[in-house]
């Protein structure tokens, strides 16, 4: 009974081997030159403005969750669309009523967040105002290329394949 599950046990632990691995390996054989630039906070090529623990806006929370609903639903869409074609026609009717349902749902919900302005972004300024210092326009100049140091090492040559010689 019991022995149905052995290939599923030897599956996760070839899976947990390789995990563990992988992170060891990164590890031991990653490299280890920490630079100002490299254990700085990267936070999409902006500056980073204030403390980690401020406060977001709650127009960030707003469409994050809005996000999660309508990606989750819209996930939902797939299964229905693989079965549709399957059944009798009163079962497909009744499957694309339902359909019709959870979409009218979905539009209530999408004109419900536009009648609150969720969507309506202001300026980077106005989302960080009353949010610890006072946010200038040097708090919010761009900050400068990061350099690794090895910019000056003059051209890399590359050795060519022997079709792009031809």
């Amino acid at each position: 009974m019991l022995g149905r599950y052995i290939p599923l046990l030897a599956a996760v632990c070839v899976s947990a081997l390789i995990a563990v691995a992988m992170v060891i390996g990164s590890f031991l054989l990653g490299p280890k030159k920490p630079t100002r630039f490299k254990v700085s906070t990267y936070e999409c090529g902006m500056t980073p403005v204030g403390s980690a623990r401020d406060r977001f806006p709650v127009r960030f929370y707003l469409v994050a969750m809005l996000f999660i609903v309508f990606d989750v639903e819209t996930v939902f869409l797939y299964p229905w669309a693989a079965t549709f074609g399957l059944g009798s026609r009163a079962e497909r009717i009744f499957l694309l009523s339902e359909m019709g349902v959870f979409v009218a749902i979905l539009l209530v919900a999408y004109f419900y967040a536009i009648s609150v302005r969720v969507f309506d972004w202001g300026t980077e300024r106005d989302d960080l105002a009353g949010q610890g210092p006072e946010v200038t326009d040097a708090t919010l100049k761009p900050r400068p290329p990061i350099r690794l140091g090895n910019e000056d090492s003059g051209p890399v040559a590359l050795p060519m394949r022997a079709e792009a010689r031809r």
